[in-house]
């Protein structure tokens, strides 16, 4: 396996930014959705606050509202327009981090809201494919390509982007023929704490889903069988997220399928090690995006509640046991921001906000 740190530093045109002015509307009691005037599939989507957001997407895509949503301005790196860019991070209105899904295979970042990108990573590979890029803190943060010469590519950085160093592939378990990850909302590779990290696939031969689980920031990992969840060409495990060190939540399906509420949601309550069905009623269809957010009426203890996404609607749930409908809009993914604010994005340009109400809670209890 050939890999390489890229460390000359690249800096890459970009066209002309432009700025459309949104007409918001509320699509239902629980979104706000906004215009934002491109056709593009998004499934990348990094939630800064109330007001900033970007996501990215198919044909080099990169959106980003710095006022709530009632402007977007338009990112078009020159040489990536017909790339899919599918893992986004963003740090504040200025400084964001995006991964190509696809060929050439670059983490670009940009520190002057998107007028230059600059290339921070590069894999010549062919079969290599980001699926999924996170940062557990403004510094520490891990990325993760389809196999790369039979092993599971993954880079680490600790520095915020500006390099990159690709972990050991003695370290990484062996990849079963065809499986993968799914590059569908940058949510498949989840990182807790200071050390814990994860990795769901999917894809290959028939059978159980599995994850990689590592307890060291990314150096060395672990296979667990996630039973729930099966896996195939085009199933798998496509989102995790935890609450706490020990209870997850892992999403999927058959992307297909998204109707089917059957191997589509799995549960852990100790740290990933093992996984179970959840006791009371599933999501209703293939979900590709899953998160656990602070209660809007008991914020003062900690407690969460989890949402999750699909083509066919949104679900929640009080404790990732027992899940109910929340809206009949669907997305690709959501992403909460640290100051309570919740957005989603999907497809032909489809982004919208959380409502107040819905956000404290006055949510359907019943189907």
């Amino acid at each position: 396996m050939c890999m390489s740190i890229v460390r000359s530093i690249t800096v890459v045109p970009i066209l002309v930014t432009s700025v459309v002015l949104s007409s918001a509307a509320h699509a239902n009691d629980v979104w706000q959705s906004f215009e934002t005037r491109t056709q593009a599939s998004l499934r990348g989507l990094a939630a800064v606050n109330k007001d900033v957001a970007w996501a990215c997407g198919s044909k080099g895509t990169i959106v980003q509202t710095i006022d709530g949503g009632t402007s977007w301005l338009h990112h078009s790196i020159l040489n990536l327009k017909d790339i899919e860019i599918r893992s986004i991070h963003a740090w504040d209105k200025d400084k964001a981090i995006v991964a190509t899904a696809g060929q050439p295979a670059l983490i670009l970042k940009t520190i002057d809201r998107g007028v230059t990108w600059e290339t921070k990573y590069e894999n010549k590979s062919p079969q290599a494919f980001f699926d999924g890029m996170k940062f557990r803190n403004d510094r520490s943060g891990l990325a993760f390509s389809d196999p790369v010469d039979g092993s599971l590519l993954i880079v680490k950085t600790d520095d915020g982007g500006d390099s990159w160093k690709v972990v050991e592939s003695a370290t990484i378990p062996t990849m079963d023929n065809g499986e993968a990850g799914f590059a569908a909302s940058n949510s498949s590779l989840h990182m807790f704490g200071d050390d814990l990290a994860w990795i769901g696939l999917g894809g290959g031969s028939d059978g159980p889903s599995r994850l990689f689980r590592s307890q060291d920031g990314g150096l060395r990992w672990t296979s667990h069988i996630v039973p729930p969840i099966a896996r195939g060409t085009s199933s798998g495990i496509f989102s995790i997220a935890f609450e706490s060190e020990s209870k997850g939540v892992a999403v999927g399906g058959d992307y297909n399928k998204i109707t089917a509420n059957t191997q589509n949601i799995a549960v852990t309550e100790d740290g990933g090690k093992s996984w179970r069905a959840p006791r009371g009623n599933r999501p209703r269809g293939f979900r590709s995006s899953v998160l656990a957010v602070p209660s809007g009426r008991s914020e003062s203890t900690g407690k969460k509640i989890w949402l999750c996404c699909g083509p066919n609607g949104c679900d929640w749930s009080p404790d990732g046991e027992d899940w109910f409908a929340l809206s009949e809009t669907g997305f690709h993914v959501i992403s909460a921001a640290p100051d309570g604010s919740i957005w989603a994005a999907g497809s032909e340009g489809k982004i919208a906000r959380m409502t107040d109400e819905a956000r404290r809670l006055n949510l359907p209890s019943a189907r």
